[in-house]
């Protein structure tokens, strides 16, 4: 199998309805000895911010001179973003050799087990025998222990992909937990409440294992400490740390922020200078603290204040307010859901206040457009519509026909490249190009734009 045929190979598991549920998984697993069972796990959950916890965690490691396995999604603009040990992403030809041994475990055999409860178990909505096979991300999933196992990682960081209760990631027995803010979305297949959602994030919680969670609304909280009460997991809450943003001389906060805390446990850090732009991250990089205390006193060496310290100062995780320099510059932001965008909100009046703004601006269709239109639409002197070539993406004829009734100066465009030329012409060499909405919309931009030329560590002044 080549690389190109293992990534159309994978393409073909995408389904068309999403199944959650834990038997396919777990079947295909058991057929490779259970890979997930070669290393620790730790299994990261939330609505927005577990991606940079992730991305926080892992630099961390890697500055206590660990090796970590990291499994993210999704891509921005290549398959083996999702994949990587120790910083490095996994090859095209290792992601050939894997897909094709997922392939062959799967190709001719039903992977239909005892339904575990979830929704859409067994075989899935439709009846389909089809539906028996493993997803699209169930097989990268597999792929990535396997990639784990043989690359004999200490340890590997997990980023839930839908929910957790029933996502891929929770076949495997974590030694830590964490939950990120719990908002509302993936309404359809989560729940329509903040409590139905937060229960199914709470579902990677386990007996004795350890968890970080990261500041909640009182509804979500309820339900994480009563799932973690009665399933007999504790947790440390980013609520209950003494954290401080640091100001300048000015009393203007920092960009990207400057924050100290203070553990339950009493360990104490001045002065944290996390490397991911806006204040919503000061919680994200608590939790990723949390998690790396629990790690060093689980026995893994090298975790420290230096090390911490280190690590947030330089961890990359690219598409989420990062900054790149031009004239004007571009602010790429993956904000997919009215929280997200409520915190890159929060960034633009903070840091981006008097400047001229234009927003790039398109989403998948099972999102709340109308309300992420509502809290950017006011900050921005412009809009561009546009969409992403993706089957579940938007109509633009929807999100301009939203975004006019939201902005006087609503336009839209047919592709991304143009949205994105028009954009710059309508900003300004002093302006900001602001692209939101969706991460697929980030990679198309950063595609456009060619990113290996303008990847900058998120602490460069512009």
């Amino acid at each position: 199998m080549t690389y190109s045929e293992a990534l159309a190979w994978l393409a073909s598991l995408e389904p068309h309805v999403i199944r959650p549920g834990l038997e396919r998984i777990r079947l295909l697993l058991a057929r490779f000895g259970n890979p997930q069972t070669g290393f620790h796990s730790v299994l990261i959950a939330g609505t927005n911010g577990k991606g940079s916890v992730t991305a926080d965690l892992a630099s961390i490691l890697r500055e206590a001179g660990h090796r970590p396995g990291v499994y993210t999604s999704p891509h921005l603009i290549r398959f083996e973003e999702r994949i990587a040990v120790g910083g490095e992403p996994i090859t095209g030809e290792e992601v050939a050799t894997l897909a094709g041994e997922v392939r062959e475990a799967i190709v001719g055999k039903s992977l239909a087990g005892v339904p575990d409860g979830g929704p859409a178990a067994g075989t899935g909505r439709s009846g389909d025998p089809a539906d028996d096979a493993p997803t699209y991300f169930e097989a990268t999933t597999a792929l990535a222990f396997l990639h784990f196992r043989r690359r004999g990682v200490p340890v590997a960081l997990l980023e839930v992909g839908m929910g957790g209760r029933f996502d891929a990631t929770n076949a495997v027995e974590p030694i830590l937990c964490a939950i990120t803010p719990v908002a509302i979305d993936h309404t359809d297949w989560l729940g329509r409440t903040l409590a139905a959602i937060a229960y199914q994030k709470a579902g990677i919680l386990r007996p004795r294992v350890p968890a970080a969670v990261g500041r909640q609304e009182t509804e979500a909280l309820e339900v994480i400490r009563s799932e973690a009460a009665r399933v007999g997991a504790p947790i440390d809450l980013t609520a209950e740390c003494g954290i401080q943003e640091t100001t300048g001389a000015d009393g203007r906060p920092a960009d990207p922020p400057v924050f100290s805390m203070v553990t339950p446990g009493g360990a104490r850090y001045a002065d944290l200078a996390p490397a991911l732009r806006g204040a919503h991250q000061i919680d994200n990089a608590a939790v990723a603290v949390l998690l790396a205390g629990r790690l060093a006193a689980a026995g893994f060496g090298g975790i420290d204040e230096t090390s911490i310290r280190r690590g947030l100062a330089g961890a990359i995780w690219p598409g989420r307010l990062e900054l790149i320099p031009g004239e004007p510059a571009l602010l790429l932001d993956g904000a997919h859901n009215p929280s997200g965008c409520r915190s890159l909100a929060d960034y633009l009046r903070r840091h981006q206040a008097g400047r001229r703004k234009v927003l790039v601006f398109a989403v998948m269709h099972d999102k709340r457009s109308d309300q992420m239109l509502d809290v950017l639409c006011p900050l921005v002197d412009a809009v561009m519509i546009t969409s992403v070539p993706v089957a579940r993406g938007e109509s633009p004829e929807t999100l301009a026909r939203l975004a006019a009734a939201r902005h006087p100066h609503a336009h839209r465009a047919d592709t991304v490249a143009e949205a994105i030329d028009t954009a710059r012409r309508e900003a300004g060499p002093d302006g900001l190009v602001v692209v939101a909405g969706s991460l697929y919309l980030v990679g198309e931009v950063q595609k456009t734009i060619g990113p290996d030329r303008f990847r900058l560590n998120a602490r460069h002044p512009l």
